[in-house]
């Protein structure tokens, strides 16, 4: 991690833009000295720009400014960086569309307000680097398709940036916002860094963005940081932040003191310093380079050895022949130690030297070295092919590598070795759950070995790869194992020492687009020892892995249950005028629903070719982790269904017994909130409650008051609060129903056994059996059976299975639950920005709670469900085509979920009050001569209750 090494301060900026955004502000950072120089408002460095992401604060610029502002001091650079950073309120632009606009106008804005501070200066900058965290590179991406004429930017940074696509959309603000993008080419470079496994909340898939002069990586694949960084450490890691400053550092032309307005020079840079660091700095030129020929030659004929020095006084050069045998053609060196910068070289040695011959000039090729991850030295790896070396070049004639006059030990390991001589390309099992050996023993002496994976294509895949030493000649021995993407330039690493044996976990997280180089695996052996390697199916890093980047789907797909679930509801209230309990259904549809979820994917799939559909939206499946192939499609909506219904009959077992366990204690909450909100005695606030639960209507007005004077969200909290107690009522009546018929079966049966014990033994009385027996004979010719038994089971099941009113509420509640909970960022940026405005501007759940709200006024002042069959058919298959617009449009755009659920609600409180009038409406109900005294007086009292 990084340190300050002096207090941070962070000096405002006033602008014009600050009266209509009175929440945001700029600011520039500024350590010691340098802060008397920032009030002053004089600035002549290269100004870049840092934004923040979703709830990210203005100060977290400051580990990137330190350590730019520290490197300045300790080289004495003629120049400098001014980090400048706009503070955004903390605000949650991730979840809510609109905020991305304000901020976005903001931001433009502020843009030429820092180029302006440098008006005094002789020649003032006319370019500006922007670097962007998590939603603020998303911002960064589009002002730059804003400012393109304008030629405003030189180098765009985004950290752990959802540049893709959102992880989901709220609200059809941010998906209109990402369609926006600009899709021309980048006259400047685009850097896009992901933070790799360890980032939870963006995938490194939705950072890679492509395009001209692009550059997309993780964290784990910088030199010299081989790390991973969740989505808030890569904004500190200390490696990851010295890279990114070196290579801005590296790029300025010092001609100019700005950055270089040579983009591929800079794209050089970057990738120098980000994805194969030699160790040095940038060559560009391709000039021969002098050579010291002073000091001892040595020349070897063997195709493995090892160099080692402890103490070395003179030059020690190494050559090795270029021939064109085929098991001579590659060549690979790996130095532990070594500090020299130029080591490396092609020459032509043709000058005699003693015994041997000598080089005087030659090509540096110490830029196609790397340093390699390691936890024991520095360790700096090169691999040449010999043949192409000698073919490019006739006169070479040897690659020479030196090494220096050192007190400390320098080793090298030197491996020639024809090309598939330690190439394995592998075909993954579909499920080898045993162990698979890949190479039973590796060549003595071996350096490097490749192992290719064609198979390794879907980001669900998991497997483990063994390195294991079978014999080593040393106690110590270091070993390497990467894991290369190349599409993506993602790097994992592990490392086998005699201390340290765990496997490498194989995955990936961009799935392999088409026509694209294999992933790879590269090993770097210890040559004292022999190596097994193998490989294994992980069960648990697949579930890992779904639970990864499918996960947040489960919010839509959840929503599918309960709509399949509701629309078989409806099904059964046609057939038999009674609402069935929510479990019954939701075993019912187990039967079928699959067939939904396929039928759906293969649509979907289709969709996605937009020959002859063009007239119709992309689905959202052409987004998805895997690029919407037949995992996206088939099997993972599949088992994501089959997850979705564990979760939903776990939840509403949970709000089953909530309904009878929590209503006096949401009860007393809600008496407290109201006492402390409107200043009222808790004996007063139940008082005002059980008034509401009389009269709904005015709790419906009330939520139509929140959604006009705040937002829709926090109507539909009020409302969801509302909702449950009205539940937890009716659900107090439910038990006191059955609690009330099975204490009649109890003294029914307690009744029947006291009887029997007080009777003695009967006398035979035959007038009575005869008179019993003509009784029995009549009541059988007129059909008259006794059925008492029967009916009590029927009416017992019938209590538990079919009590409409309750079911019926209970799934319009989890249809209101579910909107609720959709709109939650609307009131979460609405609570945020209450000290600036009560009423939220854009509100995206202001509908929604509207419609709802009005809702309430039929749903809550009548006894639903109506019996009445009239358009109860096309009601269900309403909910059947919504469930099938949302798998195929909302997986990703939740919006659509929202906008439809919301349509629903309102269709079934309408469908059932057009039953309900025609009900009324109707003479012959208008008046029910057959109900009996208690009847009517339990429902008299019920009401009254």
């Amino acid at each position: 991690m990084t340190y300050m090494f002096e207090y941070p301060q962070y000096v405002r900026i006033s602008q014009k833009l600050d009266e209509k955004y009175p929440k945001y502000g700029l600011y520039v950072y500024a350590e010691g000295r340098i802060t008397k120089k920032a009030r002053n408002m004089q600035f002549n460095g290269i100004p870049v720009l840092f934004i923040c992401g979703n709830a990210g604060s203005y100060k977290q610029v400051r580990s990137l400014a330190s350590i730019a502002l520290r490197k300045t001091l300790n080289s004495g650079t003629p120049y400098h960086f001014d980090y400048f950073t706009v503070d955004l309120n903390n605000e949650f632009s991730g979840l809510y569309g609109p905020l991305l606009y304000e901020e976005f106008d903001y931001i433009a804005y502020s843009l030429k307000t820092i180029l302006n501070l440098y008006n005094g200066v002789s020649d003032p900058p006319q370019k500006i680097i922007l670097i962007g965290h998590s939603m603020g590179g998303v911002i960064a991406k589009r002002i730059t398709g804003l400012l393109y004429e304008q030629n405003l930017i030189s180098v765009v940074i985004t950290l752990a940036s959802p540049l893709k696509r959102n992880v989901l959309y709220f609200d059809r603000y941010a998906s209109k916002f990402y369609k926006t993008f600009s899709s021309k080419e980048n006259n400047f470079i685009n850097i896009n860094i992901a933070g790799g496994y360890s980032d939870f909340l963006v995938p490194a898939s939705l950072s890679n963005l492509k395009g001209n002069n692009t550059l997309n990586l993780v964290t784990s694949n910088i030199p010299k940081s081989w790390v991973e960084g969740n989505h808030i450490q890569i904004l500190w890691c200390k490696q990851t932040v010295m890279a990114i400053n070196r290579a801005l550092f590296d790029s300025v032309d010092l001609k100019t003191l700005q950055i270089s307005s040579n983009v591929p020079f800079i794209t050089d840079v970057f990738r120098h310093h980000l994805l194969q660091n030699s160790g040095g700095k940038i060559h560009h030129k391709k000039e021969l380079t002098k050579l010291d020929p002073k000091g001892e030659w040595i020349a070897s004929i063997k195709k493995q050895y090892t160099i080692e020095h402890a103490y070395l006084r003179q030059n020690h050069w190494y050559m090795v022949s270029l021939t064109a045998l085929p098991t001579y053609e590659m060549l690979t060196i790996l130095t532990v130690n070594l500090e020299t910068s130029n080591w490396i070289f092609a020459c032509n040695a043709a000058y005699p030297k003693g015994y041997g011959r000598a080089c005087y000039d030659g090509e540096d090729l110490t830029s196609y070295s790397e340093i390699v991850p390691s936890i024991r030295h520095k360790r700096r790896l090169i691999t040449l092919n010999l043949h192409e070396i000698r073919k490019n070049n006739s006169e070479f004639t040897h690659v020479v590598f030196r090494s220096l006059p050192t007190s400390e030990p320098v080793t090298f390991h030197v491996d020639i070795y024809g090309t598939f001589e330690r190439r394995v390309v592998f075909t993954i099992p579909i499920i080898p759950f045993r162990k698979k050996t890949i190479v039973a023993q590796t060549p003595e002496k071996a350096l490097s070995f490749d192992l290719i994976f064609p198979e390794l294509v879907s980001v669900i895949q998991s497997y483990q790869l063994y390195v294991e030493p079978i014999k080593c000649s040393s106690n110590q021995h270091h070993a390497s194992a990467s894991l290369i993407v190349p599409w993506s330039n993602e790097m994992v690493h592990t490392y086998i020492t005699e201390g340290f044996d765990k496997p490498l976990i194989l995955r990936l997280q961009s799935a392999k687009p088409v026509n694209a180089s294999d992933a790879r695996v590269r090993l770097i052996l210890e040559p004292s020892c022999v190596y097994e390697i193998s490989i294994k199916f992980n069960l648990l890093g697949v579930f890992a892995n779904m639970a990864r980047y499918y996960s947040p789907f489960l919010l839509t797909h959840t929503t599918v249950v309960f709509l399949l679930v509701f629309q078989n509801q409806i099904h059964k209230l046609g057939e038999s005028n009674k609402f069935p309990l929510f479990f019954t259904s939701l075993f019912t549809i187990i039967n079928y629903s699959w067939l939904i979820i396929i039928a759906t994917g293969i649509i979907s799939n289709i969709l996605s070719y937009t020959i002859g559909v063009k007239f119709l939206p992309e689905p959202d499946i052409v987004s998805f982790p895997n690029d919407g192939n037949w995992i996206d499609f088939l099997l993972l909506p599949l088992f994501l269904h089959m997850v979705s219904i564990i979760f939903v009959f776990m939840l509403v077992s949970v709000f089953s017994v909530s309904l009878f366990t929590l209503e006096s204690t949401v009860n007393k909450l809600t008496l407290k909130f109201l006492a402390k909100t409107i200043t009222l005695t808790i004996r007063f606030s139940d008082y005002f409650m059980t008034f509401l639960q009389k009269v709904p209507i005015i709790v419906s007005a009330i939520l139509i008051f929140l959604c006009f004077t705040t937002c829709g969200a926090l109507a539909l909290c009020v409302g969801m609060v509302f909702y449950f107690l009205k539940l937890t009522k009716m659900s107090q009546d439910y038990v006191e129903k059955i609690t009330w018929f099975l204490l009649k079966i109890l003294s029914k049966k307690l009744k029947t056994i006291f009887s029997k014990r007080r009777t003695t033994e009967p006398e035979v009385n035959i007038a009575g059996s005869r008179a019993i027996t003509e009784n029995s004979r009549n009541n059988i010719l007129t059909g008259q059976v006794d059925t008492a038994e029967p009916n009590r089971q029927n009416i017992f099941k019938d209590i538990f299975e079919t009590n409409s009113s309750l079911f019926f509420h209970s799934s319009m509640f989890f249809i209101w639950f579910t909107v609720m909970a959709l709109n939650i960022p609307a009131v979460l940026t609405w609570a945020h920005h209450f000290k600036y405005s009560r009423h939220l501007s854009r509100d995206e759940s202001f509908l929604p709670g509207l419609f709802l709200s009005i809702s309430a006024t039929i749903l809550w002042q009548f006894d639903l469900p109506s019996n009445n069959k009239r358009f109860i058919d096309e009601l269900r298959l309403m909910t059947l085509y919504c469930t099938i617009i949302i798998l195929i449009y909302g997986t990703i755009s939740v919006y659509v979920v929202n906008y439809l659920l919301t349509i629903l609600f309102v269709l079934v409180v309408l469908q059932q009050y057009y039953n309900l009038t025609q009900e009324q409406s109707s003479p012959s109900n208008n008046m029910d001569n057959t109900k009996k005294p208690e009847d009517i007086y339990d429902e008299m009292r019920m009401k009254l209750d």
